[in-house]
């Protein structure tokens, strides 16, 4: 009856750890079986592994390494003092205690684990992803001065393309008249010939003239209080014809600045007209902030 009592008034603390819950359901099931020695000694053993589980507990709060370490080393000399006094009881409670610590802090230490390859894969991760934005923002920067340098470079060779045409015609003019002052000062007839140089003469005149005339027509135009044609033509044609009506200033622009467009060019010759750059904004019918663009531009590629 006594064994009885005590297997129903015993006291496992519930919810502490699953060891010591299973002690008290076998010592549950052996005195419904009217085993109650055994189930004496099984609440026994439930109690000090009970006893210990507290112990756990209040590891389980502290997520240090080190101190379970500390912890561990110093139950571990506790249980062999116990040893030596032979109380078995509390050598057996710190040895539970050791061997749930140690469960403890192999768990702490793969969670550790765990996070510190969390935190390296989200890391990175980041870093790729600036990586990525970085390369994405570089290539675009990469094709914009790419598309910068091939918008001067094709500027450049056509402007010089339009001035080799026109030294072009005046060699050509220039040889034929030397050529015709020979032919008619020798003796004998060379009319043929002659008017074929004539032709050749005027040819080329009028291919020059075309060009020149083009522009003059424009510039009127500019100076009448039109604004210039859209066409790249007629800019150009407008730059052909400064270069040959005011030679000096143009000679003074290609010597001091550095690889002019066509769009420098005209914003140069729209100043030395007179032109502020309110005016030179209705004449290209540009805005004021993309005049002071090309203003800057001008400015910085004047040389020292």
């Amino acid at each position: 009856m006594l064994l009885i009592v005590s297997c129903t008034h015993h006291e496992i603390p519930q919810g502490s750890i699953p060891l010591a819950n299973s002690h008290y359901g076998r010592a549950m099931q052996l005195c419904e079986g009217n085993h109650y020695a055994e189930a004496e000694l099984i609440l026994k053993e439930g109690e000090l592994v009970a006893e210990a589980s507290d112990n756990i507990l209040e590891l389980q709060k502290c997520q240090d390494t080190r101190f379970l370490v500390a912890q561990i080393l110093s139950a571990t000399t506790q249980k062999r003092n116990y040893e030596l006094i032979h109380d078995h009881e509390k050598a057996t409670n710190m040895a539970q205690f050791v061997t749930l610590a140690k469960e403890l802090l192999h768990h702490t230490y793969e969670q550790e684990k765990i996070t510190e390859l969390q935190h390296q894969y989200e890391k990175q991760a980041k870093d790729r992803r600036h990586y990525q934005i970085l390369a994405y923002l570089f290539g675009l920067l990469f094709l914009a001065i790419l598309m910068v340098l091939a918008i001067l470079y094709f500027n450049r060779r056509r402007i010089e393309q339009y001035n080799s045409i026109l030294d072009l015609n005046a060699q050509t003019i220039e040889r034929a008249q030397r050529r015709i002052e020979v032919l008619s000062q020798e003796s004998e007839a060379h009319d043929k010939e002659i008017n074929r140089l004539n032709e050749k003469i005027t040819s080329a005149r009028r291919s020059t003239n075309e060009r020149l005339g083009r522009g003059k027509e424009v510039f009127d135009h500019i100076v009448a209080g039109g604004k210039l044609p859209p066409s790249a033509d007629d800019e150009n044609s407008l730059i052909d014809y400064y270069s040959v009506s005011h030679y000096a200033t143009f000679h003074e622009w290609t010597t001091g600045y550095d690889h002019l467009t066509a769009r420098l060019y005209t914003y140069l010759i729209l100043q030395d007209m007179g032109k502020q750059d309110d005016d030179i904004a209705q004449i290209l019918c540009i805005s004021p902030s993309a005049v002071r663009s090309i203003k800057s531009r001008v400015k910085a590629r004047r040389k020292p």
